[in-house]
């Protein structure tokens, strides 16, 4: 079964990807903001792991940027997440597939080995499942 696509503009690709290239060689990571599939905006965040293999956010800020989030007119979501391979593929790892905390999210892996691309992954019960990602041109989905 093909997973329902979601949907990005090229401007949260072209930031998701800026972010990671400015990171290197650490992972970076950061919370994709959004109704639903869309994704809306790529909002970066700090990688308390400090890795080159692995992201952590604090629990802290994760709270309050919920909480700023719900108070806006109309309110945006966390749809998801997003991290970096600096050496790697966009594809999860098996830490990433066992981190994984939130099923109905997105996780986004930009990978920055060769070519740089973005992938979309949905990850339930130890699996992960890649979701087309649309991406529209622009700044506007």
């Amino acid at each position: 079964m093909t997973l329902r696509p979601v949907f990005a503009s090229a401007a949260v690709t072209r930031a998701i990807l800026a972010h990671a290239r400015r990171d290197r060689p650490l992972e970076c990571c950061g919370f994709l903001l959004g109704y639903g599939r869309q994704i809306r905006h790529a909002m970066p965040m700090e990688n308390v792991a400090a890795s080159r293999t692995r992201y952590q956010i604090d629990d802290a800020v994760h709270i309050r940027l919920r909480r700023m989030l719900r108070a806006l007119d109309p309110p945006l979501e966390i749809v998801g997440v997003y991290h970096s391979h600096p050496q790697g593929a966009p594809a999860p790892s098996p830490t990433d597939i066992a981190e994984s905390m939130y099923p109905d999210w997105i996780y986004v892996i930009a990978g920055l080995r060769g070519r740089a691309s973005v992938r979309a992954f949905r990850i339930r019960g130890g699996r992960a499942r890649e979701i087309p990602l649309r991406i529209r041109r622009g700044s506007e989905i």
